[in-house]
């Protein structure tokens, strides 16, 4: 089995499992989505999936094969995961803000602190929001730029990791569920005129009605992020900066663009540091594992550079 078939096979296995998850669980509980807002981006993945495959197998263009293919998949993830983040929440267990505090505090971190030294540094704060609303196209970027770069096992890795991360970390979430710090601190935001947060509260009214298990009505296109612990956001940055290390054109542009997200996200994103020092672990986590699930045939395909019998070539 190819790389690519090893990649898609684990993918859609995960994307179709948690479609199944959502459809199901959706149907125990008040939640409620705007179905074009599911079919749509899941026939858009679909649709992407099946042009790669002609692309692979009739025209013989891998490398475009691979970007369709990467890019169906994230589709499909990122709506399919916008739903799972809701109900994971929907059991209501206690939330967990004091002991995400708790935790910031013993390692001596101060996020009022940081709040109060960035509205005092307006244009780093401003840097800071910008990297941070940056991952979508950095996503998109990176599964067509490495792909036609000939770096497809490099873009597979990145969103088999992706995909991992994104299931850990929202399973998690539902687990042990926090408001935000902005909530948890009772911030105003009229005393720091001078940042302007991405997600600050904006999402509370979804994610309480969700957690007390009130009917809500989604449209999955414009769902807001309601993950506090683990961070994905933070999660997403380090994955993405891996994902970039292996060309030498996006590796440093992308590092700094993800390190510089990765520190907006306390802020930005309303996260304990806590938070993004668990997204950290889990991203660093899955893609060890995502290496691994598709290293058997890569490894194989660079022994000397010949390919072993009854090993095909793969993109």
């Amino acid at each position: 089995m190819s790389v690519a078939q090893r990649s898609n096979r684990l993918a859609w296995t995960v994307i179709g499992a948690l479609l199944l998850a959502d459809l199901a669980w959706m149907s125990q509980t008040a939640i409620s989505v705007a179905p074009w807002s599911l079919i749509g981006p899941l026939a858009v993945g679909a649709g992407l999936a099946g042009l790669a495959a002609f692309y692979r197998v009739r025209r013989r263009e891998p490398r475009l094969a691979d970007a369709l293919d990467l890019v169906g998949q994230m589709t499909a993830f990122m709506v399919l995961s916008a739903l799972f983040s809701y109900l994971v929440v929907t059991p209501g267990l206690p939330m967990q803000d004091s002991v995400l505090d708790a935790a910031d505090r013993a390692m001596g971190l101060d996020w009022l602190a940081f709040l109060r030294w960035l509205d005092g540094h307006a244009w780093f704060a401003r840097i800071l929001s910008f990297t941070y609303a940056s991952f979508m196209p950095q996503i998109l970027l990176l599964l067509v730029v490495l792909p036609f770069m000939g770096q497809g096992r490099a873009a597979r890795v990145t969103v088999l990791a992706m995909i991992l991360a994104g299931v850990v970390t929202i399973s998690i979430s539902g687990l042990l569920p926090a408001l935000s710090t902005f909530a948890h601190y009772r911030v105003d935001l009229a005393e720091y005129p001078q940042l302007k947060p991405a997600a600050a509260f904006i999402h509370l009214p979804d994610l309480l009605a969700a957690h007390a298990g009130q009917p809500l009505h989604l449209d999955l296109m414009k769902a807001h992020g309601i993950i506090t612990f683990p961070s994905y956001h933070a999660a997403l940055g380090l994955l993405a900066l891996l994902g970039a290390w292996s060309n030498r054109w996006l590796r440093w542009p992308l590092f700094v663009v993800n390190v510089l997200m990765i520190v907006a996200t306390p802020i930005d994103g309303g996260h304990y540091f806590t938070d993004v020092l668990g997204g950290l672990a889990i991203a660093a986590a899955c893609h060890v594992c995502a290496h691994r699930l598709l290293l058997p045939v890569a490894s194989a395909q660079r022994d000397g550079g010949r390919v072993p019998a009854g090993v095909p070539a793969a993109s």
